[in-house]
Formats: structure tokens, C-alpha cells, sequence
């Protein structure tokens, strides 16, 4: 009796799992796929079985190996900051010429190159900290200081602010 049970669940399961999808596309494009015929509905044939393996992530093998990678990357990650000394945020410089000196630190000291972004642009990129721009124009402008290590790679960004330089006007007359 258990086995004609059995054998009677059996053949339930594989005529379930034994339906037919249909895939209909539409005259706008669009693909439905239904278990249920329509008219232009083609049967789609799918394999018998999907499997897929997912190791767990509690097994010892991997708790081990985690912790392997974890030991292994101990070493502390040194975080850089990088500030702009001068000009303070929205400060005005006046300047007819258009020379703006840019001052930037960064803690800790390590040695390493500084990028100068003026206006969303690299203007210089050099070892010492202080920038010495000439023919600036008049207006806002917005700079940023990166400091990179001997790679090219960014170590730390300044936050991006704003400084005003205003000229005399050419329009006045000297005379």
C-alpha cells in the first residue's frame, strides 16, 4: 500500500513539473510567456532541471579561510587629510594681476605629490603644497587639492571650496 502511494506521488510531481510554457509576442513587441495557450503562442522547451550549488557560509572551511584573509590585511590603513590652508573658503583676493598663491597641508606627513583642481580641471600637480597661479581671471572659482602618492594613486581629496578674485575694472580711465 505505501508503495502504490508512493509510486501514485511520484507520477503527481512529474505531471506537474511536466507543463507546458507557452511564449507569445505581442504586435507592440513585448514578450509574455504563460502556462496557458493563447493565439501565435509558441511551447517553450525547458530543461528538465535547474541546479544551482551555493557553498554555505558557515562551514568551517570557510569560516578559516576568512579569517586567514582577515589576519593576513591587519595592517592598519593610515587615513590621509588633506586641507586648504589659504585661501579660506569664500574669501575674496584682490589681485589686478591675477596671481593667487594656494596653500594646502596634509596629516600625516608622508611624502607624496599634490593636485591642484581649479574649476573642476588639474591645473599642477607637484611635490611641494603651495601653488603659485598667475593670469587668473576675475570671478568665483572652485578649487579642490588631491594628494596622491609617488604612483599617481589618491590618497586623500580636500573638500572642494570657493574663492572670489576681483580686478580693477579695465574700464576706468587713469587719466
Amino acid at each position: 500500500m505505501k508503495f502504490a502511494a508512493i509510486i501514485l506521488l511520484f507520477i503527481l510531481c512529474i505531471s506537474a513539473s511536466a507543463q507546458v510554457i507557452y511564449k507569445t509576442v505581442k504586435a507592440d513587441g513585448t514578450v509574455v510567456y504563460s502556462d496557458i495557450r493563447s493565439d501565435g503562442a509558441v511551447p517553450v522547451n525547458l530543461s528538465a532541471m535547474n541546479t544551482v550549488v551555493v557553498p554555505s557560509l558557515n562551514t568551517p572551511s570557510n569560516r578559516t579561510a576568512s579569517h586567514n584573509k582577515s589576519v593576513s590585511k591587519s595592517k592598519p590603513t593610515i587615513q590621509y587629510v588633506v586641507s586648504i590652508r589659504s585661501p579660506a573658503a569664500e574669501e575674496t583676493l584682490r589681485d589686478n594681476s591675477g596671481a593667487v598663491t594656494i596653500t594646502a597641508d596634509v596629516s600625516p606627513k608622508k611624502p607624496g605629490k599634490f593636485e591642484l583642481i581649479l574649476d573642476n580641471q588639474t591645473v599642477k600637480t607637484q611635490s611641494n603644497s603651495q601653488f603659485q597661479l598667475e593670469s587668473v581671471n576675475r570671478g568665483a572659482h572652485i578649487i579642490q587639492v588631491n594628494f596622491l602618492d609617488n604612483s599617481g594613486k589618491i590618497l586623500a581629496s580636500s573638500k572642494q571650496q570657493t574663492f572670489y578674485l576681483q580686478k580693477a575694472s579695465a574700464l576706468i580711465n587713469a587719466n
